[in-house]
């Protein structure tokens, strides 16, 4: 099952949504530093920040760190600019400065979850979604940071009530979130629901090959093969690329109808792509059934 859990469209969107929660909020009730050589290195370092350039704001921040080891904020933004470039270690390390500092500023809690998360260390990112929200945190992603904890943990009903609560919030806004939460379905044998969920998902983002074939995979599971076969199609129109998986399954599909002159096309196409790594006796069927 964990090809129907691992897909690196959905991480990507993911890490940018994350990211994004966390860089809306670096500058709420931060301080200045106290020197003047530390201020103008951090004034260089926003601009840098806010140009884009976020190695060289990240080397700034470094510098106002040298002059000011206790000036926390400067700690934060670099943490989140490594979260951004995805150098999530690197990120915990600046946020657990942070929270030395400042044991009560939320938004590093919020944030060391997010990067926790992210390198798969989920009690640690549970402890810390739990914490900032008991701090009061006022966005409302932590809920999502937890969802994901909670899933990462295996524990589905908690993860399927977060993300609930979460899209509740942000009905049809988030696609990753009904994706997120279709896993957790699909994980307890909820599958009507799991359909529900990847439905608004390719509402929102109707482009995604892998998606419909994993829809397509649960319409199967559940006896429907004429939808299993609309998803399987339409997943392969659209990424007609390293699709060999999908040819599989529809022509698994083909044969539960008995029409098994699809299914040896499938087999056939997948064959082709799959080369020598193609189970033999799949070889051995088609070679049995000449085109």
């Amino acid at each position: 099952m964990n090809r129907y859990f691992i897909r690196c469209v959905v991480i990507l969107l993911l890490s940018v949504l994350a990211v994004g929660s966390v860089r809306a909020q670096s500058a709420a009730g931060e301080p200045v530093p106290s020197t003047t050589r530390a201020r103008a290195d951090y004034d260089q370092a926003e601009e840098a920040e806010n140009s884009g350039d976020f190695e060289e704001a990240i080397r700034l921040y470094g510098l106002v760190i040298d002059r000011e080891p206790d000036f926390w904020a400067a700690y934060y933004r670099r943490g989140v600019l490594h979260s951004i470039l995805e150098n999530y270690d690197l990120a915990v390390e600046d946020y657990n400065h942070v929270i030395e500092l400042e044991p009560d500023y939320v938004l590093a809690y919020d944030a060391r979850a997010v990067a926790h998360q992210q390198l798969g260390n989920y009690n640690e990112a549970l402890d810390d979604a739990n914490r900032a929200i008991e701090l009061g945190i006022e966005d409302d992603y932590v809920f999502f940071t937890r969802a994901m904890a909670h899933l990462g943990l295996t524990n589905y009903q908690e993860a399927i009530n977060d993300f609930t609560y979460w899209i509740d919030l942000n009905p049809k806004t988030y696609a990753i979130a009904y994706f997120y939460r279709s896993r957790a379905y699909y994980a307890v044998s909820n599958l009507h629901s799991t359909i529900s969920d990847l439905d608004i998902f390719l509402e929102l983002q109707p482009e995604s090959a892998s998606v419909l074939a994993d829809r397509g995979y649960i319409y199967r599971l559940l006896g429907d093969y004429d939808h299993a076969i609309e998803d399987y199609s339409a997943a392969i129109a659209l990424e007609p690329e390293g699709v060999e998986r999908v040819y599989f399954e529809r022509g698994q599909t083909y044969a539960l109808q008995g029409d098994y002159p699809h299914m040896l096309a499938d087999l056939r196409a997948y064959a082709e792509i799959v080369g020598d790594q193609a189970d033999p006796a799949i070889l051995d069927l088609l070679n049995n059934h000449p085109e």
